[in-house]
């Protein structure tokens, strides 16, 4: 664990995409056997701040951030990556629910929902755009607007005794239009990765829809699955 620190170290004084030193050089400069080496390289490369390239060596990435596809938090990810989360709420409306969004949220077409949009910053860098939209019955009673600019998790728990238990996400690829793009502080052909997410609570009801927009020079999506092997084994042995 402290050699793979001490070439975390080394690779953030790296540009993105630059190639790094052999691993003959490294193993020789951390004074340790390449075996030894090779093992934090790859657990550098399954963080996704490391990449091989066949036949030309080990780059930094040119995406400096990692972004779970699967159920965590915005606040997770930048802490896990050393950074301090926060929101800034830009917009906020109730309106009434368009056939798009009554058919995500399970809802009857017109009923009320609560719509605000977000810029989620990595200590003071924009990282995301957020666009969000609940069930205004869901969230009775909330009228300090402010609340919205914390954990939208622990809101729901601490006010409402409501629980996201699971998340259904897609992930798409687009450029940004003018208020995106502004907001991100990028130009309008930087591609954004695009992450649609749908979560659920403990009564299995769908409590929100969230749209999220990322530079997609700064994050790669990383996928997390367990495989059962056996019955993989099984399928192939039929």
């Amino acid at each position: 664990m402290e050699i793979k620190k001490q070439l975390e170290s080394l690779v953030l004084e790296f540009e993105p995409g630059r190639k790094i030193p052999s691993e003959r050089t490294l193993a020789s400069q951390f004074g340790i056997a390449r075996m030894t080496l090779r093992q934090s390289i790859e657990s550098l490369i399954l963080d996704g701040k490391l990449e091989r390239r066949p036949g030309s060596g080990t780059y930094t990435t040119s995406q400096g951030y990692s972004l779970s596809a699967g159920c965590r938090s915005f606040a997770s990810e930048m802490e896990s990556q050393g950074m301090r989360p926060s929101n800034k709420l830009i917009s906020y409306k109730i309106v009434s629910a368009d056939r798009v969004t009554a058919r995500k949220l399970r809802i009857p077409s017109s009923s009320k929902v609560i719509k605000f949009s977000r810029v989620r910053f990595g200590d003071s860098t924009p990282m995301a755009i957020q666009l969000t939209k609940i069930p205004l019955s869901y969230l009775a009673n909330i009228d300090d607007h402010s609340e919205f600019e914390g954990s939208l998790e622990d809101l729901l728990l601490r006010r409402f005794e409501i629980r996201i238990t699971t998340s259904q996400t897609e992930v798409s690829g687009e450029f940004p239009d003018n208020t995106v793009a502004n907001l991100l502080e990028v130009s309008k052909t930087t591609p954004c990765l695009v992450k649609e997410t749908i979560d659920i609570d403990q009564r299995a009801r769908i409590i929100m829809w969230n749209k999220t927009w990322y530079n997609a020079e700064k994050f790669r999506i990383r996928f997390d699955a367990a495989c059962n092997i056996r019955n993989i084994d099984s399928t192939f042995a039929s």
